[in-house]
């Protein structure tokens, strides 16, 4: 972003005046920025007003919030979620999953939704208690245009969060997503999704603040009614915190996107027992 300075300009045929005998000149010496006019500085503050502001979004489970940064999921940052097998192809996992917590996000704010493919059917998000009046749908025609649309909407500032479905990720593209987030207090979620089977293995990766991998899990039935679902999710990198995985599942509470089931074990800071032969 290019600073916004105000220089005054000097009068056509007035000359530069001459360095004092006490100050001796300096070259290449810039002159001082000037105050911004009245209508600039207006503009300004009005614009900063409209910035949705950062914070986080607990899960209200200390099991999952100690894991994040400042104890929930970092808003106006960058988050990339994913999926194995066929979930990687169909993102339905993933949609659902980020429809909870898009539930929560400053609801009275609409939310961009950009995807490649249009299948998806905003009305089944209600179970999830995103309310589908609040999706702007754009459709690209392929990964590129796709992740310049989310640029370009999370610059805009006016969404709670941009959601865009994506298979080629690279790091630049991420660095720029994620530049645009802090800049104008925008979520941004990348759905991972190669919605023909191509997939291609990253090179390297994002720098999304957080990375989640879902799996799906069958869920408990109510009777002869199917259970909420489930999932298994695994948080594989989050800056600031750790890693961790647990079973979580769809929550009833308006106010909580998840309830977590089961914490799976993280042995990686046991420390390892060692078996002396007798």
């Amino acid at each position: 972003m290019r600073s916004l300075f105000y220089i005054a300009p000097r009068p056509a045929g007035e000359s530069s005046p001459a360095p004092s005998a006490r100050e001796p000149a300096r070259p290449g010496r810039l002159s001082l920025p000037q105050a911004l006019p009245e209508h600039l500085t207006a503009l300004l503050d009005r614009s900063r007003l409209a910035k949705p502001q950062g914070g986080v979004l607990p899960f209200e489970d200390p099991r999952v919030d100690r894991c994040l940064p400042a104890g929930g999921l970092p808003l106006g940052q960058l988050h990339e979620i994913g999926a194995a097998g066929l979930e990687s192809e169909t993102a339905a996992l993933p949609a659902c999953f980020v429809a909870a917590l898009l539930a929560c996000i400053a609801p009275a704010r609409p939310v961009f939704w950009i995807a490649p493919v249009s299948d998806l059917h905003p009305p089944g998000l209600l179970r999830y208690g995103l309310d589908p009046n609040r999706l702007l749908l754009v459709r690209p025609d392929k990964d590129v245009a796709t992740l310049a649309a989310m640029e370009t909407a999370l610059r805009e500032g006016v969404a709670a969060a941009v959601v865009g479905e994506v298979g080629r990720f690279d790091r630049t593209a991420s660095r720029r997503l994620q530049l645009a987030c802090l800049r104008h207090g925008c979520t941004g979620f990348v759905l991972r999704r190669w919605a023909h089977g191509r997939r291609d293995a990253d090179r390297e990766a994002s720098v999304a603040v957080t990375r989640w991998h879902l799996t799906p899990v069958p869920g408990v039935k109510d009777g002869r009614e199917p259970g909420l679902p489930r999932w298994h999710v695994a948080l594989t990198h989050a800056r600031g915190g750790r890693p961790g995985e647990w079973i979580m599942e769809a929550s009833n509470d308006p106010t909580h996107p998840f309830r977590v089931v089961a914490a799976l074990a993280d042995h990686s800071t046991e420390p390892r027992r060692v078996l002396l032969a007798g």
